[in-house]
């Protein structure tokens, strides 16, 4: 799956919470989240800071932290439907992914078990179909 492809399912699967995942379809959104949201908190933390020092910029900085806020509103069942898909191919309930509600520990657990290889054919289908992606 390619960096774009996987991007544009990662919308169009937005609550598709069966079938299976490859392991590029959630490391690739995991960067394009990087590349959507590191700019933003950049120029949200750049426009804070020159508020606190010039009295200047403030309203820009709310302005770029809602986006931010608006787009992990709206990333949020998508990637949690990912989550599931992908544990699915790993041959794991959906339910691990419950697991990332404990703070910072259940994230690296759930970034171990994103790592983990396909597991071929398991109770969640033969490897991903197209349709799954």
């Amino acid at each position: 799956m390619g960096f774009l492809e996987a991007y544009k399912s990662f919308w169009k699967n937005y609550t598709n919470f069966n079938g299976r995942a490859p392991g590029s379809a959630f490391w690739y959104v995991i960067v394009w989240n990087m590349i959507i949201n590191g700019p933003l908190l950049v120029m949200s933390k750049i426009f804070g800071v020159s508020e606190i020092l010039f009295g200047v910029g403030g309203g820009i900085a709310l302005f770029f932290g809602g986006l931010r806020f608006l787009y992990w509103c709206g990333s949020i069942v998508p990637l949690t439907s990912l989550i599931v898909r992908r544990l699915h191919d790993t041959g794991k309930s959906g339910y691990f992914a419950f697991l990332g509600l404990i703070p910072i520990v259940g994230t690296i657990i759930i970034f171990i078990f994103m790592s983990f290889e396909s597991d071929g054919p398991n109770r969640y289908g033969d490897v991903y179909k197209k349709s799954d992606i």
